[in-house]
């Protein structure tokens, strides 16, 4: 109980006790002796009143004064706005990041919280600059806080990459750019050959996507070139890390109704990605083409993540087989139909068992087709970028003259002209797709193999039977010197950089699996052993700079609209009112009681 509610209790008993006392006395007394009504009313009324009074007096308000503001530097803070906060005689303190102040007054702080410690009446903070850093976020709230922030600097101020991709699987690069102008941006590989380029949409934000080929922990970079300056006016350049891993895990059955160069090249591009593909082909009169005899069961089916089958091949499977087939979709295989020649009637009814509808009257004429510069899947459809590269580059391919349909239906591949080319909805536990798109491997022999793997990876990407196990992998950017926060660790699990550094992370028990880590070095940092082996990659402290500075203008942004709303001069100070005039006031009414309670007569 505190202080406060003991003395008001105190307080509330002495007038209770003395209310009893004086109402006692007056039903003793005889009538005739007995004091006025109003007397008697207006004697418990002081009473309260200096019980409140002496209240008051001994433990007086809270007065509300002007709110101390403390202006506080960061990064890239304007040096004339704290010579005029100095000038108005308020506090000006400057954190690590902040640039060497040019005036006099500026006190340094480690950070923030230091600083509110040194400044303990600091009601309102006024933060200028590129915003708080991470550690300097919590001491924040709770305070009233305006932001000034300083302008971006042009380059790159977001980035989204997979750290984690699969051998031959599509590398792709999400990035945000402030004050584009003229420029593009490129995806160079390790070996320093521009793989994809292409120009930010209006918001900045480009999407670059390139195969990737080189297995193990390797460096690509994203550079934004200014094209009005020439090849060599480069604005800034960013590595991105990736860690690629063999795709051996995901198995493939393929079954096809002929050999042909489309299921040659798309073997050759299985081999080449590392992935296991196991291929079953008819020659006609029951002769089969294949890596050995294959049954097709429910055994034989909860072994692959992917059935790529063309209609010749299906219209040759068993009615058991079709059904063991689609009993395995709905407990998670992927199923890709290739749709080669004009549809019959089997082929129709067998596609709307599996949900999807053709319509040969809306589609339009003709049976080539050509795909756009870029092809990324439907969930990476919303992010503007324009590439570089002009249409007609690419050869043009085939489909039969028709329209996918589906209720439930996903764009899996869309031509130049944004029309779906296949189309894929779930089944159960599983993904099933149909696709209208033949004669791919010309893109192989036309110069485009980089098209060609992207175009399939993505299919098996998006196709394939999820077996996915969290792997440790890093929330935002890792930066050296800083707290990263390490997700999908396996307790006791040490990061070991390249020279032989042990970081032991720290989990948090209520953190679901992520753990604290405070990284020394840059560069790749290793975890598990042999085959199991994660490798993170740890950016140098200077690293993209623009990406840091928006994270902090971002986070600082929420701190100030998330911030209590006061008055822009007043706030309540911890200073109590003073004492005089409580204790005046107490010292009138109990003299007035006290001559109310001996005035002689009624």
């Amino acid at each position: 109980m505190s202080l406060e509610t003991i003395a008001g209790l105190l307080l509330a008993l002495a007038v209770l006790a003395a209310t009893l006392r004086q109402s006692l006395r007056w039903l003793r007394l005889p009538a005739p002796a007995r004091p006025a009504g109003w007397r008697m009313a207006l004697l418990p009324t002081l009473q309260l009143a200096c019980a409140a009074l002496l209240y008051c007096t001994l433990l007086p308000p809270q007065r509300s004064v002007e709110a101390p503001t403390l202006v506080v530097l960061t990064a890239r803070a304007d040096p004339a706005l704290a010579e005029r906060a100095i000038g108005r005689g308020e506090r000006v303190v400057a954190l690590p990041e902040a640039d060497p102040a040019p005036t006099g007054g500026v006190e340094r702080m480690p950070d923030l919280a230091t600083a509110l410690r040194m400044h303990p009446a600091t009601a309102r903070l006024r933060i200028v600059g590129e915003g708080l850093a991470a550690r300097d976020v919590d001491p924040a709230k709770g305070l009233a806080l305006e932001f000034e922030p300083a302008p971006p600097a042009r380059g790159f101020i977001g980035l989204q990459a997979s750290a984690r991709v699969v051998a031959g699987a599509t590398l792709r690069v999400v990035a945000r750019v402030h004050e584009a102008g003229d420029g593009v941006v490129e995806l160079v590989d390790p070996a320093g050959t521009v793989q994809d380029r292409a120009l930010p949409d209006a918001g900045g934000r480009v999407l670059l996507q390139a195969p990737a080929r080189a297995r193990g922990p390797v460096s690509w970079h994203l550079r934004l070139r200014d094209s009005a300056a020439g090849d060599a006016a480069v604005i800034e350049e960013a590595a991105v890390a990736v860690d690629v891993v063999p795709g051996g895990q995901t198995r493939i059955l393929l079954l096809a109704g002929a050999p042909n160069p489309e299921v040659k090249y798309l073997r050759r591009w299985a081999a080449d990605a590392g992935l296991h593909l196991q291929s079953r082909m008819a020659l006609g009169a029951g002769a089969v083409l294949g890596d050995g005899p294959l049954a097709i069961d429910a055994d034989t089916l909860a072994g692959f993540d992917l059935v790529i089958v063309d209609e010749r091949a299906w219209n040759g499977l068993t009615a058991a087989q079709r059904t063991a087939l689609l009993a395995a979709v709905e407990q998670g295989l992927g199923l890709l139909w290739r749709i080669t020649s004009a549809p019959e009637p089997g082929t129709r009814a067998a596609l709307h068992e599996l949900g999807f509808a053709i319509d040969t009257d809306a589609a339009a004429p003709g049976d080539e087709v050509r795909l756009g510069p870029q092809s990324p899947p439907g969930d990476s459809a919303d992010v503007g970028a324009t590439a570089v590269d002009p249409p007609n580059a690419l050869p043009a391919l085939a489909r039969q003259p028709l329209r996918l349909a589906a209720i439930d239906g996903v764009a899996l591949l869309r031509d130049r002209d944004g029309e779906p080319l296949a189309l894929w909805r779930g089944a159960g536990r599983g993904r099933v797709a149909a696709w209208n798109l033949d004669q791919s491997f010309r893109l192989v022999l036309t110069g485009h193999g980089e098209r060609h793997a992207r175009l399939w990876s993505e299919a098996v990407g998006t196709l394939a039977r999820a077996r996915a196990a969290e792997v440790p992998h890093f929330i935002d950017i890792a930066r050296e010197g800083q707290r990263a926060i390490l997700c999908g660790i396996q307790a006791g699990a040490t990061l070991v950089a390249e020279d032989g550094t042990r970081i032991h992370p720290l989990p948090d028990p209520g953190a679901g699996g992520c753990a604290a880590a405070w990284p020394t070095r840059a560069g790749w940092h290793r975890t598990g052993d042999g085959d199991a082996a994660v490798h993170l990659h740890v950016r140098d402290a200077a690293a993209l700079p623009g990406v840091e500075a928006h994270m902090r203008r971002e986070a600082t942004l929420r701190l100030a609209g998330a911030g209590p709303d006061r008055p822009a001069g007043t706030a309540t100070s911890g200073t109590p009112a003073s004492r005089w005039p409580w204790f005046l006031a107490w010292l009138a009414t109990a003299g007035l009681l006290w001559w109310l309670e001996r005035r002689p007569g009624r």
